[in-house]
């Protein structure tokens, strides 16, 4: 009987000893993070109703607006076409327009905006230089034609140029919805002019000439 309970009293003290289990914790809760969203590439065309509105206005000047009657109007400056060619249409640059724009005016309303090149046309540059007008899609005079074409909005008509073809091209896009349009004029795969506005005004190959 003595045995006995030595026994006993031995396997309550290893069973006092024993350490106590844990209790199990549930894992945390992980919230699924969202979808990476990528960043628009800058070769992506807009939009087109995007690429409408870039076309409507520079600043406060708007295509098809008036011109000539308001009093902020004399701050333009007119290139004296109307006079010289005797016809209906002019241009203008300063006033409320970047340096480096200029403004094709017929019968007395808005019909397009011109962004020309400084030096030899051609001549390839890399990005906008810091001084030249910002142009709608973020194009610039010397920019890779072929880039350039992929800033556009799909439906874009590469026809041969007037007078430097095969070495250059047209690179028109048009909103009928909207009736504006887009050109860009192309030397050796180089854009050399840009301008928008009235259809019927970017399909003047001289400008009011």
């Amino acid at each position: 009987m003595m045995r006995t309970g030595a026994l006993a009293g031995i396997a309550l003290a290893l069973a006092a000893c024993k350490p106590v289990e844990p209790e199990a914790t549930p894992a945390p809760v992980t919230t699924p993070a969202p979808p990476a969203v990528s960043a628009p590439a800058h070769d992506t065309a807009p939009p087109a109703a995007d690429a409408a509105a870039q076309l409507a206005a520079v600043g406060e000047l708007r295509i098809g607006a008036p011109f000539g009657k308001a009093p902020g109007d004399a701050a333009f400056r007119s290139a004296g076409m109307r006079e010289a060619m005797e016809g209906d249409c002019e241009y203008y640059d300063r006033g409320t327009l970047p340096e480096g724009m200029s403004m094709m005016v017929i019968a007395d309303r808005i019909a397009r905006f011109d962004v020309d090149g400084e030096g030899e046309p051609g001549v390839s540059v890399d990005a906008r230089p810091a001084g030249a007008p910002a142009v709608p899609f973020g194009l610039w005079v010397g920019m890779d034609a072929a880039e350039a074409k992929k800033r556009l909005p799909a439906g874009v008509v590469v026809s041969p140029h007037a007078y430097v073809s095969p070495d250059g091209d047209y690179l028109t896009w048009t909103n009928m919805r909207t009736h504006l349009a887009l050109r860009l004029e192309t030397l050796n795969g180089v854009v050399t002019s840009i301008y928008w506005g009235q259809p019927d005004a970017v399909e003047l190959i001289e400008g009011c000439a």
